[in-house]
């Protein structure tokens, strides 16, 4: 079996990554390069890696000052020896046979990457629930042999996790320093890339999100989220250069939603403090209405109308449901 590289970004997880390494040092493709890259964490999470370092000889460690997942992920490309790549985020775990089942299919299919779906989870796995092998998923493939075809099922998740990339596909695509979709413009540069074109998908989540109180789910209203509106339209205008089909994920549509899900759920005082902001995402909405609303998802078409349209109302909606 040809080896795999993990690269993991590692920044406080102190309380997640025994449970990460454990699922990924437990995988039944073997022949691991399992990489740690220390984004200079405050926490025990550099002595924990240290101390799974000296237990598995797959596992090597990378400090760096911090930096940003992007850069960590960066660095992990530059490390990274194996015919794939795989990213993991160092607070989830991934399901015992996921690097197996993905690697055969891209092996089977000469493909240029495989992928999976995940599933959110809120509590850290017993070992038993680690040890389950579901022997049927790999009934559950869908092979895609065009550009726009694999493009779509690379984005089932637009996230890095979820996925097992060829090295030569990734090249010369690096994440960029944004702090909200960096990665989905990531998956967008492969997808880009003249070297992409097959991707395997298989539908079924061995991937497992964990969902905590300081996890990017659970973030207040940021500034940053009205650039990720931005970097997010930069994905939705190459993503459409090369198929309409694009369109139908609603990545503008999405973009806007966040920061009108994040600002509802401000209290009163606090959504005076980003006013203006919401009232730029207002706009940006509004000169944006084309893309947003160009969609045959009737729900997205709706609620990216009331958005245009009527964003105070739909506003107003929010608060209510949140409170």
């Amino acid at each position: 079996m040809e080896k795999i590289s993990v690269i993991l970004p590692v920044y406080n997880v102190e309380k997640y990554i025994d449970c990460s390494l454990k699922s990924i040092c437990g995988q039944t493709h073997q022949n691991l390069e399992i990489l740690l890259i220390d984004d200079g964490s405050t926490d025990n999470s550099l002595q924990k890696c240290k101390e799974w370092e000296t237990k598995d000889a797959r596992i090597k460690v990378h400090h760096q000052k911090n930096a940003g997942a992007s850069a960590a992920r960066n660095a992990g490309i530059e490390l990274a020896t194996g015919k794939y790549i795989m990213f993991v985020d160092a607070d989830d775990w991934i399901e015992k046979n996921m690097l197996e089942v993905l690697y055969t299919m891209a092996e089977s299919k000469n493909a240029d990457a495989a992928c999976c779906v995940l599933k959110e989870d809120s509590d850290i796995p017993t070992v038993e629930q680690m040890d389950v092998v579901d022997k049927e998923c790999k009934a559950r493939v869908r092979f895609c042999d065009n550009k726009t075809d694999s493009g779509l099922a690379l984005l089932s998740v637009w996230g890095p996790v979820c996925k097992l990339y060829r090295k030569d596909v990734i090249g010369d695509c690096r994440f960029e320093d944004y702090k909200v979709a960096e990665d989905l413009l990531f998956n967008t540069k492969v997808i880009c890339s003249n070297s992409f074109e097959k991707c395997v998908l298989v539908e079924y989540p061995f991937y497992h999100y964990i969902i905590y109180p300081g996890s990017a789910m659970k973030q207040k209203f940021q500034e940053k989220y009205l650039v990720a509106m931005e970097v997010e339209k930069k994905c939705y205008d190459m993503l459409t250069a090369i198929s309409d089909k694009f369109a139908d994920i609603n990545l503008i549509g999405c973009a806007v939603s966040r920061v009108f899900e994040k600002y509802a759920q401000l209290s009163t005082k606090e959504r005076k403090k980003y006013k203006a902001d919401f009232k730029y995402c207002k706009k940006f909405a509004w000169e944006h209405r084309k893309q947003l609303l160009s969609t045959t998802n009737r729900h997205r078409k709706i609620s990216g109308a009331l958005k245009v349209y009527v964003p105070d109302l739909y506003l107003l909606t929010l608060i209510k449901r949140y409170k």
